[in-house]
Formats: C-alpha cells, structure tokens, sequence
C-alpha cells in the first residue's frame, strides 16, 4: 500500500498506519501522496481534525485537482501554523520601523495596553470574530471612547490582514466587527472678545505659544516642532514641515499639512518677543519651557488656568486651531484660504467642520427667506 511504503520510508511502524493517518507521541499526523510528492502533516492531539482533513484531500484528489492550481490544498498539506498573535504583533511592528515614531509609539501603546494583554499568547486561527465582537464590547466597558475602541479594533484587523495575506489564516475575523460609531469632533471656538481675554490671563512666559495658535491654526505638534529656520520674516511666514509628539519629531499628519503659513501681526509680534529673550535652545526650537527645553506636553494645563482666571469655560488647547478657522470664516474670508492654511487635505473638510462659520454675503440668503414671512401677499380668488 502507498501509506505502508511511505511509512517505512518514514521510519513508522507499519502497525500504526491506518487508513492515512497515524498517531506519533502525542500528535496525530496524515500521510498522503499527490502527483508524486508525499506529504505529512501533524494535528496536535487532535485526531478528529486529522480525519476531517484527510477527508478532506481526498476529495479535492478525487474530482482531479492538481495540486498546482489549487491554493486551498496547499494549506492543508503544509504545516499548520501556531503562530500566536504576539508573535505576528512583533513582526508587524518590526515591519512599521520606518513610520512616524509618534505612529509606532501610538500603536505600541494600542499593543501594550490592550491587545496583548488580550491576546497574546492565543494562536492567530483561533481568534474568531465573535471572540473580537466580545472584547470591543468589553473595551466599551471600560468606558473608553468610542475613538479609542476603533482605533484598538483597527490595529487588530491590520496586524490579522497581514496574517491572510501571509495564509497564516483564511480570512480576517475582524473584517465583520463594525466599528463604533464616533460622536462629531467638537467645534468650540472663542469669540474674539473671549480670545482676548483668555490670552491675557496666560502665563506671559508662554503667551507668545498661545498667541501663534491662535493666529495661525497650526496644530500644537506642528509649532512644537518650528525652529528659527523656518521663519521666513521678508515673507512674513514660516513653514511647516514636521510634527513633534511626545518628544519626537516626524513627518507632519499628512501631504497637505506640509506648507506655508502666513504671520499675521499678533504672530510677528509674539515671535519678535521670543527672538529677542536671551533664553534660546541649543538646536533651535523656537517655543521652549523655562529651562530652555523643547516644549512637549502641558499644552491644555497652561491653557486651562488662564481660562479659569479669565473665568471662562474650559475648553481645550486645540480648540485655538477652531477659533482661528471660525473667526476668519465669520470675517468673510475665503475657505479656500482658510483650507490651506490650516492644512486640510481638501475643501471638503473645511466645509464638514466649518459650515455654520461661513459667511454667507452678510446672512443675505438667511434675511431673503424670513423676509417672506414678513410681507404680506393678497390674498387671489380666482373664478
């Protein structure tokens, strides 16, 4: 018989051979033949996915599928992976090296605080999506936000995605786990009077940071990262280049965040302060702490004292982008300009945060449609 040729050319006795399969230690194994290839495959302990899998080949054999021409076939007659997902986490990150370190920090961060934890010693086929469905759920739990959830969710579907496309598995079990649906990015910009006096109860120390914020939409890592070099004062602006997250400087978040960004007047002066205090940084950082260091963190603790002297409401640091965007806007300002500054990848992004800022000809079409409710038609009878 073949399988008895095979396992004497194995070294297994013949006794323990039986209809394709066989048990050796504690793992059961199939023994095949196809097109003149021979073929063993363990099973674990498990002896019943042996026989389902033979079975299984034995079929495809029988319609007369060659071996070349069917992929399917050839995950059954390699070795089954028991590749766990730590292992896959580590080679995924290992493959990430090269993104944005703020990138690799944030997903680390996913890896470390959630996923591992989860996950990491479980092998890659036997993550089932209703085992993910169950953990976003309990992520919910823990009362994080429904933009963390995904963004968890989303780092396991990526690192699953490069598991299919590696046939470590069939399919990604996380493609069918909807994502959380997020609430709207909260627009709650200053009013000019509130702007103000906001930046007047700042600490002077750190004013200038607050002011360029406020008057040039820049994201607070894009300024963290500006250095002298990249003022351009014959211009009057200065470019944006790179990103600084947690002490580390990259790439900004996208294409169109790389670009020039005009210094209008309360920003000429804020940076004309800064030139000339005789605290200055070794590599050129324009916005520094008291020591003289790049500034990295404590944005929205600087920020939420002067509000609380202004006895405003607290609203966060990054609410300066909005502030600046919907008070040009409310000016009359072109979104198109508004777009660039700020550094969105389109107009269609101003136009989906900004909308009810844009002045629309002195609110003429808004007067248009009341006034028909103030005029007084006659009333026609007709015959």
């Amino acid at each position: 018989m073949l399988c008895d040729r095979i396992a004497r050319d194995r070294g297994i006795a013949l006794s323990k051979v039986r209809n394709g399969i066989y048990k050796k230690g504690n793992s059961w194994y199939t023994l095949h033949k196809i097109d003149g290839q021979q073929f063993r495959k363990s099973y674990g302990p498990d002896k019943k996915a042996a026989e389902l899998a033979l079975a299984e080949i034995k079929k495809h054999i029988a319609v007369g599928r060659a071996f070349d021409d069917w992929a399917g076939l050839e995950q059954l007659v390699t070795p089954k992976s028991r590749k766990t997902f730590g292992e896959a986490a580590e080679t995924y990150m290992d493959e990430k090296a090269q993104h944005k370190k703020s990138t690799v920090m944030t997903y680390q961060g996913i890896l470390d605080s959630h996923l591992l934890p989860e996950f990491k010693d479980v092998e890659i086929p036997k993550i089932s999506e209703e085992r993910i469905a169950k953990f976003q759920a309990s992520l919910l739990r823990r009362n994080l936000s429904a933009r963390r959830v995904n963004s968890v969710i989303q780092l396991l579907r990526s690192i699953l995605k490069v598991c299919v496309r590696r046939r470590v598995i069939k399919e990604n079990p996380a493609d069918n786990v909807d994502r959380i649906t997020e609430p709207k990015t909260d627009i709650d910009p200053l009013s000019r009077d509130e702007l103000e006096l906001a930046l007047s109860k700042v600490d002077p120390f750190f004013r200038p940071l607050f002011t360029c914020l406020a008057w040039t939409g820049a994201r607070p890592n894009e300024l963290l990262a500006l250095r002298w070099r990249d003022i351009d004062w014959q211009r009057k602006d200065f470019k944006i280049s790179k990103g600084r997250v947690r002490g580390q400087e990259g790439l900004p978040k996208t294409r169109s965040a790389e670009r020039f960004v005009p210094m209008l007047p309360p920003v000429i002066d804020a940076l004309k302060e800064l030139e000339n205090r005789p605290l200055k940084n070794a590599e050129g950082y324009i916005f520094i702490t008291k020591k003289g260091e790049p500034m990295n963190k404590h944005l929205d603790r600087i920020w939420a004292r002067a509000l609380k002297r202004a006895k405003l409401r607290h609203r966060a640091s990054y609410q300066l982008r909005h502030t600046f965007a919907s008070l040009a806007l409310e000016r009359g300002v072109s979104p198109g300009w508004v777009s660039k500054v700020l550094g969105h990848g389109s107009m269609e992004i101003t136009f989906r945060y900004y909308i009810r800022y844009i002045k629309d000809k002195a609110n003429e079409n808004e007067r248009l449609m009341i006034s028909m409710f103030n005029q007084k038609q006659p009333v026609s009878i007709s015959g």
